[in-house]
């Protein structure tokens, strides 16, 4: 909105309110004296074209987007951790780390005692972590483990919500209110929910009273 108002421009501005027959030139008095005043003012019109920007949703940088968001009770999702399933020899201990390529993991709880097999979360936050199966290998001795695999990816991590998915929900947040178990009800609680990638509502699709949710 201020492109226009440059150094030169405003300098100009301010010289031509100086009486003509005061020497203006380069070098003048009257130059030297204007001169940083105009390029202050040229640099207050940088912050304003900024501050313009950043009061509106549309076109806010991530950190003023969320204070805004945060006026409607919008606040961006957080990344989560991967969490899968490891199968091994023998009874491995709660808590217990291991490492797979670039990623560790912590044993969390048995799913089966008698097959070995338990659920293992990854320390690191983030999606990264999807795809990533194989051998583990124990941080801290285990007597007896021979075997430590990790199979399955239960729960996938998810990265910390983008700009853009953030300013489209709080953009939405003005054409649809959620309440009561309406439609917009059913989106925001489910695709809050860890893992969840998307979610599609059908109405009433087995009679008053009936609703299914597409995760």
């Amino acid at each position: 909105m201020y492109e226009d108002m440059t150094f030169e421009t405003v300098l100009d501005r301010m010289l031509n309110r100086v009486s003509s027959d005061i020497d203006k030139r380069e070098g003048s008095i009257i130059y030297d004296a204007l001169a940083p005043a105009a390029a202050e003012l040229c640099q207050m019109y940088i912050d304003l074209d900024i501050v313009l920007n950043e009061t509106f949703a549309d076109t806010a940088s991530r950190e003023y987007l969320i204070l805004r968001a945060k006026e409607r009770g919008i606040t961006p999702y957080e990344a989560t951790k991967a969490i899968g399933k490891a199968v091994f020899n023998c009874v491995v201990p709660v808590g217990g780390r291991f490492n797979l390529g670039d990623f560790n993991y912590q044993v969390t709880e048995a799913i089966s005692s008698q097959a070995f097999t338990y659920k293992v979360i990854c320390e690191t936050v983030g999606s990264d972590a999807n795809h990533n199966l194989g051998t583990l290998i124990p941080i801290q001795y285990i007597q007896g483990l021979t075997k430590a695999e990790l199979v399955e990816v239960l729960t996938p991590g998810e990265d910390a919500e983008s700009t853009q998915s953030l300013r489209k929900r709080y953009l939405n947040s003005f054409d649809r209110q959620a309440f009561g178990g309406n439609r917009a009800d059913y989106l925001e609680k489910i695709n809050a929910i860890s893992g969840v990638g998307g979610c599609k509502v059908y109405r009433a699709w087995n009679g008053g009273g009936t609703v299914k949710c597409v995760v």
